[in-house]
Parts: C-alpha cells; structure tokens; sequence
C-alpha cells in the first residue's frame, strides 16, 4: 500500500504516532518514516533502525516499523518479536484455532482451475451484490458486515519479498486447490471465478475496490495479483496482496456469526489442499506482525448520521478507538469518513480467540446501534422540522440536480437513508441508497459508459444515474 503522509512511495514501515493522547499507527514510507521534522505527525518519535543481522532465509533485517521477509523472519527475531507483539496486541499466544493439516503437495494446475479464469466485468456491473441489497439484521444502522483472514503458504517468502516466479507458484498453487475444492460435495466455492489484474486498466481496478473485492495495494501491484469471486460476491479471495492469501466474506447487516461460519468454512477447505504458515506459539503467520495470530479482522460499515452529528457521537467514536478499534471511512484503511459513513474494526488478532474477537466487536456494535437509534429518536423529538428540512432538500438535490460530486452525493445519500429508516421517506428504499454508494463511485459510472470520463463528465453521469433509480421507487 502507499504510505499514509506522502501517498506516493511504497508503505515499508508502521510508526507509533500520538494523538489526541492515544497511540495509533501509521504506515508509511522510509522517507516519512525517518523525517525528524516536518513530516506532518504530532509526536512522532525517529522510527526504528534495522538489525544488523540478516534472516538465514530471506535475507532481510528486522525493524519494529518494517514487512517481514518470510516465515524465518519469526524464528530468527523472535527475541525482538516478543516484545513488539506484546506492545501490539496485548500478549505473545496464540488462542484460537489450528490449521487441519492434510494438504498435498506437488500437484499441478488442472484444467479445471484454468477454465474458472474470468477477466469480463460486465455481468457484474448492475448486478446487486448480496450485501448491496439492503436486507439484513440492523441494516438501517449496519450496512455490512466484513470478516477477513490473513493466511500464507508453507514454503514461501512473504509477498513483499517475494521474487515475481514465486509470487506466480503461489498463484498456481491457490488455483489447483481451488479447482478441487469446487468439486467438494456442497462446497461455497463451487462457483467462483478467477479474475487476474493483469489482464485489467485502471478503471477495471477500481470497480473492485469500490465492490469492496480488492484492496487499493493489490491493485497497484502488476503481474502476479489475482481476486478469486463467488456469485453473489459474498466470498472473494485476494491472492498476493501483502500476505498470500486474504479471504473475505461479506454481507448486508450485522451477521458476524452467518459471517464467521462461512469463512470459516471456506478457510477449512482451503486448508485440506493448502499447508499453511503456523507457529503452535504465534498462530497463523503473516507479512505485517499486526495480524499475526488468528489473522482475523472484522469490519462492520456503519451509518451513524445523528450520532456522528453530536459531540456524543464523536466521543463514543473516539472511545471506541481508545478500546483498541480502528475507526476509519468507507474505504477502510486511508480513506476519510463522508456523509456519516464509518468502518469499525478490530486492532488485536492474537490473545484472542475468534470467538471472543466476535464477541467483542459484537459487543460494540449492539452499543453503536442502540445509541445511533437513540440518537435519531432525539433528533426527530427534539429537531423534527430541522432534520425534515434537511432530509427534504437533499431529496429534492438528489431528484433534480445535474451535476453531482462523489463526496457530494455520499453526504445527500446519508440524510436521504436517514430519513427512510425514520418514515419520512418511505419512497427511498434502503437497498436502493446502499445500492447508489456503489453505483455511483466514478469506475462505476466509467463502466457503465463503456470508457473514460472526466470529472464534469462523471458528475453527469452521477447525478442521472442518482435520478433514475430514485424515481424507480416512486
């Protein structure tokens, strides 16, 4: 990924930075990570140097703010690895579960597995992915729910230090397991297709990230990044981003458990054709020591319009991030929140269990919602004529404006669902506005015109394609 200050040189290291008297970090390139003075951090001590010593295997040092080589790195820093884990998650064990170790090696790519290759984007243009449409548990406050894991194969260096020929092996390895994990009796993967960056422009890249199907870092490297995708784009599979393997579920509400089991399901199967990276000490190992241990984050996308309207709302926001969540926007890591859309997720994957990493952001999640719908309760008693003003003139925006900006359009769609889940829009549907978040994201409108626009053209476009599908439901 870029670095997060400059957002031009390769991301190399993690820095400590405080604010607002908490402790956060950031990654960042060695320029900005190693600049005493002007480097825009509050309080941002000199990053750490690297180790003089080298890993046996990788041949790379270690450095607290730095990507790991390989799995040696673990073995031959473990000593310095101990105290950075405690300083990251709260502890140095693993608890949660073990890899099921029945993998076979040496197998080939069938042709099965090339034939699930898949570059056409088109049949997904207008499609409604399951958890666009708007219908599930608390959805009015929940937009989604996201469960990832981080996993890397047995045998190889971590991406970062990957040569291309190695990154392309462990390409064919996740292909040839998937081609025979799609003829599992009853198996989630049965229908999925392979799309490879490579064969993809731009635009074509950035209609994945803005589906929430690929990061912004795979889809800047070139050659050996691929996105393996269900029907209903509720499992997808990134393959050589900074760790082998991230698989993600995603879905509409709060659905951590429907959510976990998936994934974890999915995760098993994998794990019959593929021998995972795994420390009995450390868990599941992974490029960046962040996610070492269960490799589990989970996400929830919320809308919290009234909450994050209140000095209330924004210290809830800001004790959340205190318990050890990261609170970013609707894009995750980098992106700024617009329009009272926010991402929550967890920090710590290891001294913990799935199960009580589950529980916990349960736990926040039923806290966010109670007060989020507590907050619009109070708005409407004691504001009704000022949120309906509000709620009204974005309608009306929305319904006649012919020219609309991205962030413009965020802010006018978030008091528009506003005022559908209180009953003063009825007309505006929740499915459809979580719909326009998505459809209405430039590579999206890009798509749908077959090429490039500019900015004025894409405004267009936005503001039309914001029209029709509104007036649809009237």
């Amino acid at each position: 990924m870029l670095c997060e200050k400059c957002h031009e040189n390769q991301a190399t290291f993690i820095i400590s930075v405080s604010v607002d008297s908490s402790i956060k970090e950031i990654r960042v390139c060695e320029e900005c990570a190693t600049c005493d003075t002007g480097n825009g951090f509050p309080n941002t001590k000199r990053a750490s140097r690297t180790l003089d010593r080298k890993c046996p295997e990788c041949h790379s040092g270690y450095s607290r703010s730095a990507l790991l080589g390989c799995p040696v790195c673990y073995t031959e820093f473990r000593k310095e690895l101990i105290s950075d884990l405690r300083r990251i998650h709260g502890s140095t064990i693993h608890k949660g579960k073990i890899p099921n170790r029945k993998s076979k090696k040496g197998s080939r790519i069938s042709k099965k597995a090339s034939s699930l290759a898949s570059t056409d984007l088109s049949s997904r243009l207008l499609a409604k992915a399951k958890w666009m449409r708007g219908d599930g548990p608390d959805c009015d406050v929940v937009i989604s729910t996201r469960v990832r894991l981080a996993r890397n194969i047995s045998g190889h260096a971590f991406c970062s230090s990957a040569e291309k020929s190695e990154l392309h092996q462990i390409a064919a390895a996740v292909e040839n397991a998937m081609a025979k994990i799609s003829e599992y009796k009853n198996s989630r993967l049965s229908k999925v297709s392979i799309i490879r960056l490579e064969d993809l422009g731009p635009i074509d890249r950035e209609f994945l990230i803005e589906r929430h199907l690929i990061s912004r870092d795979l889809a800047e490297k070139n050659g050996t990044g691929k996105v393996i995708v269900d029907e209903e784009e509720v499992v997808s599979m990134m393959i050589n981003e900074e760790d082998h393997i991230r698989l993600q579920v995603i879905d509409s509400g709060l659905r951590l458990r429907q959510s976990w089991e998936r994934i974890n399901s999915v995760d098993d199967e994998l794990g019959q054709e593929i021998d995972y990276v795994f420390s009995p000490d450390w868990g599941y190992l992974t490029a960046c020591p962040t996610n070492v241990g269960t490799g589990l984050r989970v996400s929830m996308m919320l809308h919290i319009p009234a909450l994050a309207a209140t000095k209330e709302g924004k210290r809830i926001l800001s004790s959340i991030s205190d318990m050890g969540y990261a609170v970013r926007g609707i894009y995750g890591e980098g992106s700024q929140a617009t329009g009272a859309f926010y991402q929550i997720s967890n920090e710590a994957t290891l001294g913990w269990s799935e199960e009580e990493i589950l529980d916990r952001i349960r736990w926040v999640a039923r806290q966010i919602v109670d007060h989020e719908r507590k907050a619009r309760r109070l708005l409407m008693e004691n504001n009704r004529i000022g949120a309906e003003d509000r709620i009204f003139r974005s309608y009306g925006t929305l319904m006649n404006a012919r020219l609309i900006s991205s962030k413009e359009a965020l802010k006018l769609l978030s008091w528009v669902s506003l005022g559908s889940s209180v009953g003063i829009l009825p007309e505006a549907s929740g499915t459809d506005i979580t719909r326009l978040l998505v459809l209405t994201r430039p590579a999206h409108l890009q798509k749908c015109k077959g090429g490039k626009l500019d900015s004025m053209d894409r405004d267009i476009r936005r503001a039309t394609a914001i029209r029709e599908i509104l007036e649809s439901n009237r």
